[in-house]
């Protein structure tokens, strides 16, 4: 059966550089697939590939069966991508409730949509993800004056409230405490069983946590990709990722 992503023989260059080097994946939906390896694999590049934020040299991007190589980004977002990046951009001047319903319009402009009129099954919709993301009691509260695993969380919920088919994390848990880092996880295996996942992370303790499949990049390209058990066991991920000592 087909993958919801597929991609295939992706190649990305920066003037001489080669960044991604025939990286091919496949994503099948309802997974959480984490994406890890060394600084400087190609993991970021990826998802701006993916996205639509950079455009392939050369390859192959298929979702839900459209080919979006080389698309927009507007245009591959209304395809149902989303991303969350690791520094999370929200309107810090509004409150939460405010944030959510501004995220859920297909407006730009965001005094329209705070003066519109209530659309229908906005406020149900609000109120599922902020308990999904444990934000409801802070609904009501300026995004300026959240924690910053609130604020992580509220980007999350921001990006759901478009209603994304796919969803792009990088580094979701970066400068979390301990506590948030297993509140997080908790909200990504609920999220999992409704939204397919890509998730960038350095963090294994949390990959193990949370991955269905971990694909491991290395200067570009595919090395492995598996259970998280089938690669700490692979033989190249612990010489070129883990490191043999660490492994042992």
């Amino acid at each position: 059966m087909a993958g919801l992503l597929e991609i295939s023989h992706l190649c990305k260059s920066f003037d001489t550089i080669k960044v991604i080097d025939d990286f091919s994946l496949e994503v099948t939906e309802g997974t959480l697939c984490c994406l890890v390896g060394p600084n400087g694999a190609g993991k970021t590049t990826t998802m701006d590939l993916i996205t639509g934020r950079i455009k392939p040299t050369s390859g192959k991007i298929t979702f839900a069966g459209e080919d979006i190589t080389g698309a927009d980004e507007h245009a591959i977002a209304r395809a149902g991508i989303g991303r969350k990046f690791q520094v999370p951009a929200v309107l810090r001047d509004l409150t939460v409730r405010e944030n959510l319903s501004v995220a859920y319009s297909r407006q730009t402009n965001p005094f329209w949509n705070l003066c519109r009129f209530k659309v229908p099954g906005l406020e149900q919709k609000i109120d599922e993800i902020a308990t999904l993301a444990d934000l409801t009691h802070r609904l009501g509260e300026k995004a300026g004056i959240l924690s910053h695993g609130e604020t992580q969380w509220l980007e999350i919920s921001m990006v759901l409230m478009q209603e994304p088919r796919l969803m792009l994390m990088d580094e979701p848990i970066a400068g979390m405490t301990e506590g948030e880092i297993e509140k997080t996880a908790r909200i990504f295996k609920d999220l999992r069983k409704s939204t397919t996942l890509i998730v960038v992370e350095h963090d294994m303790g949390f990959v193990r946590e949370i991955a269905d499949v971990v694909t491991v990049m290395h200067m570009g390209t595919l090395l492995a990709q598996g259970s998280l058990q089938e690669i700490e066991a692979d033989p190249r991920v612990r010489s070129v990722y883990l490191g043999e000592q660490e492994a042992a």
